[in-house]
């Protein structure tokens, strides 16, 4: 009997140490703040979009395809010989590309940078020894090298997109994975052997290892993707993800999709990610009108596609993206913007210009988007959004009113001050019954979006109805 006993308190003890393994890190409520701070703070970051789908640019044998062109092996059911044969040749990084990529960045002001290490159509960017799909294989060039030097070199954050999905590798089981809610190329299901995930899981660690190891510093990763029926230790053995890679990088910042996430608008409101399952949530391609409680970002595109298409000239103006920045971070939340290299890694032109507007409108306003917190309004105004920082609110103006009057239900204490922030020009306010009244009729308009600094303790009022 005590030998039966002992046993079942090794077994015991045994399951509760894997569990321990598979646990999220133990971390106090302070210490994940601090962990957090720089991303909370930073607001701004790029997202770049870069791989064998940037050479062909939206068309496969003739035939041109819309939408989110990095998908296009799916969206032609090509199988992966067949992709890889096509694509390959018209991949030709330029030296230097990366480089360019960053400095863009930061004259834009963007904070931290996702670099695409490796999207669903399985090539890697990087010197890969357990996948010879990679760019270094390829063509010599080793883009994660040169932009986590990049990075370095300009102060920038750097982070790493990681596709759990591999069209290309021949243990990612694709029948399973379609049959639980994630697209497959239907070429695939012709000349791939299937059955083996489990040894695809430890591929992903293997590679991840790699990443994570190789490079120097890593401040983010964004896992992308997984579905309801197809998530986390079942399809990626991802808390053995979660534990390596911050084992390795104690302060990283990881975002949720790991695990089922709602995503887009169509998901309904969002809610906040469970911490072991990642620190902030992902919404794609727009901005949630309440934003979401806790930490979020948005992710969102130049012209509608995140990987180069030749033919897609549905450019946002830099208005738009200013603004949508603003409704962003006045929500509480983060922009990430996206940028989608050509074949040789040249930015396009239209890119350019637009990241450069907004950099324009970044150096005057900076202070109403970095370090700040959302709106303490529950609605936002007619004429524009507003974000805060310690005793001071930034009146996030997009027009001007009528009547040159901003109207906030907001009681002020002492005197309080304003000014508009890109001429330093003083601004007349004024409390009234209700709330406070600023009289902007003499401030001139900037382009995008005009700022004023309202400086000066309060407290927000109840909405009359």
């Amino acid at each position: 009997m005590s030998t039966i006993s002992h046993l079942l308190k090794s077994v015991v003890v045994a399951v509760a140490s894997a569990s321990m393994l598979h646990a999220a890190p133990a971390e106090t409520e302070q210490e994940r703040d601090g962990r957090m701070q720089w991303w909370r703070d930073g607001k701004f970051g790029m997202f770049i979009h870069y791989g064998l789908y940037s050479g062909l640019a939206g068309e496969v044998d003739g035939r041109k395809y819309d939408g989110c062109v990095e998908w296009i092996q799916n969206m032609a059911g090509l199988d992966s010989d067949s992709y890889a044969a096509k694509a390959l040749p018209l991949f030709k990084p330029q030296r230097g590309c990366a480089k360019a990529w960053v400095e863009l960045a930061r004259d834009a002001g963007c904070k931290y940078i996702v670099l695409t290490s490796k999207h669903h159509e399985g090539f890697a960017l990087f010197d890969s020894k357990a996948s010879e799909f990679n760019s270094v294989k390829a063509t010599g060039a080793d883009i994660v090298k040169e932009y986590a030097e990049a990075c370095r070199a300009n102060g920038i954050k750097t982070g790493y997109y990681y596709s759990l999905l591999d069209w290309h590798h021949p243990d990612y089981d694709g029948k399973l994975a379609l049959s639980r809610g994630i697209s497959y190329p239907s070429g695939n299901l012709k000349t791939h052997r299937f059955g083996n995930h489990d040894a695809y899981k430890a591929f992903l660690k293997r590679q991840i290892g790699e990443l994570t190891s190789n490079y120097g510093a890593v401040d983010l990763i964004w896992w992308d993707f997984s579905s309801r029926g197809f998530q986390g230790d079942e399809a990626w053995g991802a808390s053995d993800l979660l534990r390596m890679v911050r084992d390795k990088h104690p302060q990283v910042v990881m975002n949720n999709r790991l695990y089922d996430a709602a995503t887009v608008k169509d998901h309904g409101p969002m809610t906040a990610t469970a911490r072991e399952k990642g620190d902030f949530t992902t919404p794609e391609h727009y901005i949630p009108e309440k934003g979401v409680r806790g930490d979020w970002e948005a992710c969102m595109t130049l012209n509608g596609t995140w990987g180069y298409s030749a033919t897609n000239n549905d450019w946002k103006t830099p208005e738009v993206l200013v603004r949508q920045l603003a409704d962003t971070v006045s929500r509480g939340g983060n922009f990430l913007l996206n940028l989608g290299p050509k074949a040789d890694g040249s930015i396009p032109e239209e890119s350019v210009r637009l990241f450069q507007a907004i950099g324009a409108w970044m150096k005057i306003n900076q202070e109403a988007i970095y370090g700040t917190t959302a709106s303490p309004f529950a609605e936002p105004f007619p004429w524009g959004v507003v974000t805060g920082k310690g005793d001071a609110l930034y009146l996030i103006m997009y027009e001007m009113p009528k009547d040159g009057i901003l109207k906030l239900p907001y009681a002020m204490q002492g005197s309080p001050s304003a000014q508009a922030l890109a001429d330093s020009s003083s601004v007349p306010v004024r409390q009234e019954e209700g709330g406070t009244v600023l009289d902007v009729s003499k401030i001139r308009m900037m382009p995008c979006a005009t700022v004023v600094k309202l400086a000066g303790k309060g407290e927000v009022l109840p909405m009359r109805q």
